[in-house]
């Protein structure tokens, strides 16, 4: 139960951080996205399909906070919450591995759902320049940021569900 109501403040924290410090880390015009992060690292710790409900809780908060079409917020965190449940459900063994794919394959869906959201707003740009200057830096700085976020987020799930360590 703790699972599912959690998700609205920690995801409101972390929406706030990233608007207010985290996006003003920047490579190029890329910064990283600790919301996507977020929902990545509950999606690899987690074993239930919790990770839906980070994806909407997170969408919701950026969706206030941001200038994209609101649909495309969503579409593109549900998106991550899947690819991230369908990676978790293969390589459950590997949580970091199953990070790793999910935040790139995460980082990518992202963006193409914001180059087609951009579109229907009639904003266009050059898809060549678009790569090089906002997709590989933001893949660059969620792949830094991924593991200090992992680790918040698997010790968060830990608290919660109070899972014991594993002792050989």
């Amino acid at each position: 139960m703790l699972s599912i109501i959690l998700p609205l403040p920690i995801m409101l924290i972390i929406s706030v951080l990233q608007t207010v410090a985290v996006s003003r880390l920047n490579i190029l015009s890329g910064s990283a996205d600790i919301v996507l992060l977020s929902i990545i690292s509950w999606g690899v710790t987690e074993e239930d399909d919790s990770v839906f409900i980070w994806a909407l809780a997170g969408g919701f908060f950026i969706s206030l906070m941001t200038a994209m079409p609101t649909l495309a917020v969503f579409i593109a965190y549900l998106i991550i919450a899947g690819i991230t449940w369908f990676i978790h459900k293969r390589l459950w063994q590997s949580p970091i591995l199953a990070a790793l794919l999910s935040t790139i394959l995460g980082t990518s869906a992202k963006f193409v759902v914001d180059v087609i959201g951009l579109q229907f707003m009639g904003i266009g740009f050059r898809i060549i320049t678009s790569i090089r200057e906002i997709f590989a830096p933001n893949l660059i700085l969620n792949l830094f940021f991924l593991f200090p976020t992992y680790l918040l987020m698997s010790d968060l799930t830990k608290w919660i569900s109070h899972k014991e360590e594993y002792e050989s």
